[in-house]
């Protein structure tokens, strides 16, 4: 024997009195790691419990440094020496972190420290005592993590943030490559990613996660969690050549995948992809599984604000389209009111002309200014009758026809009014369109807004006029009520010209109101337009954005084929007596 093991022998054999005398030796306790070590932290001791623990024999850690025990990266840094020197000064120290295994597997392990001194206050070594609390620090993390989950479910509504913060935290606690979240797609059983945590760039991730097959259509269908040891082998997996051969080559086939569960309803699958050969136990399971309900809370949350936000929007525009058509009837009973009065007026005025122009001779000076009268007075007859079709108190011939036949007439004239420049398309509904109005009113809204078209396209471009016979099954807003829901005949009248913004838009209709230049137009075009359309129980709305065209669609209630002619050939007003 050496002196300098004769040197150690005698250090341990003191130190082991020290700390026996201390009651700090406890060679017989399996459940934790007990050991002394040299003042400069050699280990001189080793119990059962150490060897349990950590796995190594004693032969092979005695006269060995501490920090054989530490992870590499904290050995480097010198933590055990400092957490020996800190001991020395204290006395006692207690510290959790990560501890390693013969295999290089860790555990986290809560360690207490004692610096062993004699009578005289000398240090002999220390005593250091190690528990593996693992699964409490792992109990404490989960719960750690699903509380601020918790915290951010209740602040945020962004599904992808939530999704996004429960791959992170799960893949974290269970220590593996690659966690996502999928949601899943409505009307379908495809998996749409939200969320990825991890490399996730291999064909496998993309092939079993993204398009919906494998484990997370199994969790899907089976409404619980799967667990696959290894994709390529495991027997429920149904795989193409393809799918095979990507397997093959790819590192990670340990998966498994849990279901988003609100009630009775599947919104999606929580999966973990790691090496394969991983088995994920009971526990890991449970965790996935509480992590996944976390995530379907806030994946259903955030829908339902979405269809919250969606119907305030509809809410909004909707009463937004109510107090317009209020407006518009207002402005339409004045306007209809004043142009019945002023065409009583006017009527006397002309009438008046008329008995002085048959008494005076073709020679008399006076009679050129009585036909001036006449003329401005028939210029203003037309103004009346525009106004009168805008407050919807104009007499209509209303009859049945075909809405089909009427454009196809109005064609050709059509043709001339905008000229050469501007192309004409029609796209007509292959059966007949029959409505019940004025045929001459329904060439009026042709003519007016081919004519705002033709405006809006002064280097020419392309008019469409469609129709078709839909059924509406969602009521619209007309003249402060519900149109009623049933068959229509659409009319959409497109072009290409330069579009509208929304505060031109908002005044489209309005009698007067007008983008164009002066002594260009009267600004009642489509006020008659709209007029015309409601008198008639129509609606009529506008689609339109700077430089994209603008689009009228006009709505007429639709006559069936064998629907009994009631009307005739009578004349419809709704002008007041």
């Amino acid at each position: 024997m050496t002196r300098a093991e004769s040197h150690s022998r005698v250090e341990s054999r003191e130190i082991a009195a020290a700390a026996a005398r201390l009651g700090l030796l406890a060679d017989g306790t399996p459940e934790y790691a007990g050991f002394m070590l040299s003042p400069a932290g050699q280990i001189v001791t080793w119990n059962s419990g150490a060897t349990s623990l950590h796995g190594y024999l004693p032969e092979e850690v005695v006269g060995q440094h501490v920090s054989r025990l530490s992870p590499r990266e904290d050995a480097k840094r010198g933590t055990p020496d400092e957490e020996l020197g800190q001991a020395a000064k204290d006395g006692r120290l207690e510290v959790e972190g990560w501890r390693v295994r013969w295999d290089g597997s860790r555990f986290w392990a809560r360690v207490v420290t004692v610096a062993v001194r004699d009578p005289t206050g000398t240090l002999r070594g220390f005593v250091q005592e190690t528990r593996d609390i693992t699964e409490r620090k792992r109990a404490q993390d989960s719960a750690r993590a699903l509380a601020e989950v918790g915290r951010l479910l209740a602040k945020s509504l962004n599904a992808t943030e939530v999704g996004q913060r429960v791959a992170d935290e799960l893949r974290a606690l269970l220590e593996s490559e690659n966690a996502a979240l999928y949601g899943l797609e409505p009307g379908s059983s495809d998996l749409v990613t939200l969320a990825v945590s991890g490399e996730m760039n291999s064909d496998l991730s993309r092939l079993v996660l993204t398009q919906g097959i494998g484990a997370p259509r199994l969790a899907l269908q089976g409404r619980r969690a799967v667990v696959m040891r290894d994709l390529l082998t495991d027997s429920r997996m149904t795989l193409t050549v393809e799918a095979r051969l990507s397997i093959v080559h790819a590192p990670h086939r340990a998966m498994l995948a849990v279901p988003l569960r609100i009630q009775d309803r599947v919104i999606g699958v929580l999966g973990i992809l790691d090496w394969a050969g991983r088995t994920f136990d009971e526990r890991e399971v449970r965790l996935a599984q509480a992590f996944a309900d976390q995530a379907a809370l806030g994946l259903e949350s955030s829908r339902l604000y979405r269809e919250s936000l969606r119907a305030y929007e509809e809410l909004l525009r909707t009463q937004e389209q109510l107090a317009q058509a209020q407006r518009m009837e207002a402005v339409g009973r004045l306007a209809g009111g004043v142009a019945h009065d002023f065409n009583n007026l006017l009527t006397v005025i002309t009438a008046s002309c008329q008995v002085a122009l048959n008494r005076l001779s073709s020679d008399d000076p006076v009679r050129r200014d009585i036909e001036l009268i006449d003329q401005a007075a028939a210029g203003a007859a037309q103004l009346t009758r525009q106004l009168l079709a805008f407050g919807q108190k104009q007499a209509l011939q209303a009859v049945r026809f075909d809405v089909n036949l009427t454009i196809e007439g109005v064609g050709p004239m059509l043709h001339r009014l905008l000229g050469e420049d501007v192309e004409v398309v029609m796209r007509l509904e292959a059966t007949p369109a029959l409505v019940t109005a004025d045929p001459g009113k329904l060439e009026q809204v042709l003519v007016n807004l081919a004519l705002n078209a033709r405006d809006a396209m002064p280097q020419g471009g392309r008019l469409v006029i469609e129709t078709a016979n839909v059924e509406r099954r969602h009521p619209g807003v007309r003249g402060g009520s519900e149109s009623p829901v049933g068959p229509y005949v659409m009319l959409t009248v497109r072009d290409t010209g330069t579009g509208m913004d929304a505060h031109v838009l908002g005044r489209l209709f309005e009698p007067f109101f007008t983008t164009k230049a002066p002594g260009r137009g009267t600004g009642l075009g489509l006020s008659v337009v709209y007029g015309i359309v409601k008198q008639t129980g129509g609606e009529i709305v506008v689609e339109s954005e700077p430089g994209l065209g603008t689009t009228f669609r006009i709505w007429f209630p639709r006559v069936t084929e064998g629907a009994t002619d009631s009307l005739g050939s009578r004349v419809v007003s709704s002008q007041s007596p």
